[in-house]
């Protein structure tokens, strides 16, 4: 008698259906009935269609997973790592719904001190179920699958992923820099939960373009939104200048002078806080947000290298947009998600939260998958004493759950491609400037701190590098770590001449 699951219609398996131009197997309703029927020659039409069954269920035969691509994704949960899901969908439709309240006042007028307090309340209690949970910093933060089931506007439903995310990011990393004093962790955490819902609230008033590709207008015009969204709880003394700082600065992540992405500039956003500053003084009636005014103006102006929370913002926000439907492509995957975040960080994040955020929570949303694994190649940036940037690209021999961390054999220098234009980002790599590594020298990334990951090849989207990549490293011996000696067994001298790997590790040059 045939067994029917959930089918998971990710945008890989359209993907995958639309290059082979096949609807694989049949595609069922609950009760067994068939609502998409098997064929070849499948045309893009009649593989959006199932998109609409998608949306009210569909379900497969169990003995076709193999041939729907739902075999091969076997699981293999890195160590020390737990299964347990940390959110139920019953918490997640609730926080969606409080969070629906509150944009909708938001369209009619600013936030109130009993919406603030309430607000903070709502984010003491998400947090507080989150890390009493035995499994809190190793578990599943499963937030995607429960949305999936929430009713919400988008800009509400990515408030709630963003929200959840930063809190994941947050907490695990302070328990990780072994954080003990919980009623400050609270504090912490729930003043990054208060800014992940709020730092876009800007948009409720603002007409955001939804075209695919934006004008330099229309983005100049969409990075407004940080300085909108702070005007819109300025004035509100229940709400942490902290977290009104956090939604000033969730799109500066890079310390100021630094080649990135950061918006909006230092500058013009001190000059507006100034005039707005100049203009509120002599009124009575703005007193508080004139306190807050000079507080987020003196902040600014100070030199700080690393900005965690901003980070944290960053991170989670375009984590919650990837996975996230919109009108012009289908939600990633939260894999593609991380990978795609991975691959936009070298211009837009700092390499400890790109490293934090791999190492305690990416794997947790992916369902306990890896992002990386043995035999994927990768681009590591490695700057030399000297001060000279290079990119090596490397094949991953070993990886666990601290994704950053990997056992890679470099396989070769290249030069990347980049892309200014709306913003700074790597867009590929340059295959004829290719100088490969005869050696294909090993580095430990849990002990070399000189080396960041930037970039995972796509097979399928980077196909000509990898197909390059592999030619190279086909007849090769892969690495192998050599077994630990016998305490008792006295080391023999190295002959005359003789290179140990070690030696010939620390004369390898950086870069």
């Amino acid at each position: 008698m045939p067994r029917f699951e959930p089918f998971p219609f990710t945008a890989d398996i359209a993907d995958n259906f639309r290059a082979k131009k096949q609807i694989p197997a049949h595609l069922y309703s609950k009760e067994g009935q068939i609502l998409i029927y098997r064929k070849d020659g499948a045309t893009d039409g009649e593989i959006d269609k199932i998109l609409k069954f998608a949306e009210r269920g569909i379900y497969y035969n169990v003995d076709d997973a193999e041939s729907l691509g739902l075999k091969g994704d076997r699981r293999d949960v890195p160590a020390g790592l737990s299964d347990t899901k940390l959110f139920a969908s019953e918490k997640a439709q609730d926080l969606t719904r409080e969070t629906q309240e509150i944009f909708s006042q938001l369209r009619e007028t600013a936030i109130t001190s009993d919406t603030a307090r309430k607000t903070k309340a709502t984010m003491t209690q998400v947090f507080d179920d989150f890390e009493s949970q035995p499994d809190a910093m190793i578990g599943l933060v499963n937030i995607i699958e429960c949305m999936k089931d929430a009713v919400g506007a988008y800009d509400v439903q990515m408030a709630v992923k963003r929200t959840v995310v930063s809190m994941a990011m947050k907490t695990r990393g302070m328990h990780a820099n072994s954080f003990r004093e919980r009623q400050k962790m609270q504090e912490m955490a729930t003043v990054v939960m208060t800014s992940a819902l709020f730092c876009d609230i800007g948009t409720t008033r603002m007409k955001m373009p939804t075209d695919v590709g934006l004008t330099p207008e229309q983005m100049s015009y969409v990075r407004n939104h940080p300085l909108m969204s702070y005007l819109l709880i300025a004035h509100q003394d229940e709400i942490d200048s902290a977290v009104k700082r956090n939604i000033l600065c969730h799109h500066r992540p890079l310390r100021q002078g630094l080649p990135g992405n950061n918006y909006p500039e230092l500058k013009p956003l001190i000059l507006k806080l100034g005039q707005l500053l100049e203009n509120y003084e002599k009124e009575p009636s703005r007193q508080s947000i004139v306190r807050d005014l000079k507080q987020q103006i003196h902040s600014l102006k100070q030199d700080i290298p690393y900005d965690e929370d901003a980070n944290i913002l960053a991170i989670a926000s375009e984590f919650a947009s990837l996975t996230s439907r919109t009108s012009w492509r289908e939600a990633h995957t939260p894999q593609r998600a991380v990978r795609s975040i991975i691959n936009n960080s070298y211009f837009t994040y700092a390499e400890r939260a790109i490293r934090e955020f791999l190492d305690h929570v990416a794997i947790s949303l992916c369902d306990n998958k890896k992002i990386i694994s043995e035999g994927d190649f990768i681009v590591l940036v490695n700057r030399s004493a000297e001060g000279k940037t290079f990119f090596e690209v490397c094949q991953i021999t070993s990886s666990s759950r601290y994704q950053s961390r990997p056992g890679v054999d470099r396989v070769a220098e290249i030069l990347p491609i980049v892309d200014q234009s709306p913003k700074l980002k790597l867009t590929g790599f340059d295959i004829s400037s290719i100088r490969p590594d005869k050696r294909f020298a090993h580095y430990e990334l849990a002990q070399d701190d000189s080396r960041r990951l930037v970039y995972a090849v796509d097979p399928e989207l980077d196909t000509e590098l990898y197909e390059k990549l592999s030619s190279l490293i086909q007849g090769r011996k892969r690495y192998e770590p050599e077994p630990k000696k016998d305490h008792k067994e006295k080391e023999k001298p190295a002959e005359a001449g003789a290179e140990t790997h070690s030696a010939a590790h620390d004369k390898h040059p950086k870069g």
